[in-house]
């Protein structure tokens, strides 16, 4: 339904009070409040056959999606369609259920043992036969691509991936209610969901580096290191906090540095050293000051960087010691990777040195 008065704006507010985020308005609001014309060109989609039927028929400020995306078996293709759809900076209101909001749900009503036979079910039926069967006959016979189940990360990381900024999150009635704006070009390939991927990372003289690693994070996490930068704080040591990328399991694997073994392809390939300055995003070498940014890329990453042997404590420690090991390498690199390898060894050996 397309909005053309003063009326069809009181309804947008109305259902979006109802379906998603009750008083939580602001952002919205001063959004509509802007726009120049006294009515909004705006679209309610409430079914699959709304937003096939929008198609041709021009662009929109604003795009309100009532279903749960968790509905469709393709998500991105729908998000993809809406951002066809609106106009650049136009907005997009919508909701998923992620695995976060249905635990809250279900442990509102039963107990533990029931979540954990129906987190069980969801994870074959709905993650792990999805993923062997793809979106397929097969799996649209089975019923298997129905109903996608997915973390916050993986829902917040389609967006990204699919052109949208995240302006506002809110729980509301047991799902993960959202406003966002077409702010970008969509992405292209495929996103990281196997597991083992390849991420991109900046390499000697600030070449792109592809490193192998086994996946410790939710799917689609790889999009938003830049919304976690912006939205989450770091540590003295220089990682995120509460980081809902990762999930247990995953964490648990990162302690045991099993999820960085397949560098050692890139070690072989040539593009890592085995002791250099830890590989980084490019959203995460912003951080860094920017004379030392230029410096560090002159030197080939590693595999195992130096503040392993240092231990420092915080952000500033880090790039202390990073200095430190690049003075000592310019002018004796053998001797001084073999006296880091050791002191790594020993720190770890002590329980000095963590990872994760």
């Amino acid at each position: 339904m397309q909005g053309t008065s003063r009326k069809s704006r009181k309804l947008v507010k109305d259902l979006l009070k109802g379906v998603c985020f009750g008083e939580s308005l602001s952002v919205l609001v001063r959004f509509i409040s802007s726009l120049k014309s006294d009515d909004p060109n705006f679209l309610i989609i409430t079914t699959e056959e709304d937003l096939m039927q929008a198609r041709g028929k021009g662009t929109y400020d604003l795009i309100l999606f009532v279903p749960l995306l968790n509905e469709f078996a393709d998500i991105n293709d729908h998000l993809s369609r809406m951002h066809g759809l609106l106009k650049s900076g136009g907005m997009l209101v919508g909701r998923f259920e992620t695995l976060e909001t249905k635990k809250k749900r279900i442990l509102r009503r039963r107990n533990r043992f029931v979540y954990a036979g129906i987190f069980i079910k969801d994870f074959i039926f709905r993650r792990f036969l999805v993923g062997l069967f793809g979106k397929g006959v097969i799996a649209r016979k089975l019923g298997l691509a129905r109903y996608r189940i997915m973390s916050k990360c993986e829902a917040l990381g389609r967006l990204r991936y699919c052109g949208y900024d995240i302006l506002h999150l809110k729980e509301s009635a047991g799902h993960l209610c959202f406003v966002s704006r077409s702010s970008r070009a969509q992405m292209n390939g495929d996103p990281c969901e196997g597991l083992f991927i390849k991420i991109r990372k900046q390499g000697l003289h600030g070449r792109d580096l592809y490193t192998y690693k086994l996946r410790t994070m939710h799917p689609y996490a790889n999009y938003l290191h830049d919304y976690i930068l912006d939205n989450l704080d770091l540590d003295d040591n220089g990682k995120v906090v509460e980081d809902f990328r990762v999930p247990l399991w995953g964490k648990i694997v990162r302690k045991s540095w099993i999820d960085e073994l397949p560098q050692l392809l890139n070690i072989m390939k040539g593009e890592l050293a085995f002791i250099g300055v830890r590989h980084l995003s490019k959203e995460f070498l912003e951080l860094y000051p920017e004379s030392w940014r230029k410096e560090r890329m002159k030197v080939r990453p590693g595999f195992v960087p130096p503040y392993y042997a240092d231990c420092p404590r915080t952000f500033e420690g880090i790039i202390e010691s990073e200095k430190r090991y690049c003075a000592l390498w310019k002018k004796h690199p053998l001797t001084t990777d073999v006296y880091y390898f050791i002191r790594v060894v020993i720190n770890f050996l002590t329980m000095r040195a963590r990872t994760g």
